[in-house]
């Protein structure tokens, strides 16, 4: 995704690998107003790494994150 910013647009973005920490990025750095896109994954509840299938729901990381920051 990177390879189709321009240099301006980069100087603006942050690249976080982590899904789950990218996530909980977004909801710290959102002001009021301020809307939070996480597309991707839909209705599975795994992430697949090397083959393996991992547990992860962005819905649990979003409820998560909104309980410790209310």
């Amino acid at each position: 995704m990177k390879a189709g910013l321009s240099p301006e647009d980069l100087a603006h973005t942050l690249v976080i690998a982590d899904r789950a920490e990218a996530i909980r990025t977004a909801t710290m750095l959102a002001e009021p107003g301020d809307m939070i896109l996480v597309a991707g994954k839909g209705h599975e509840t795994y992430q697949e790494i090397a083959g393996v299938r991992h547990h992860f729901d962005d819905r649990e990381i979003l409820q998560a994150q909104f309980a410790t920051e209310a």
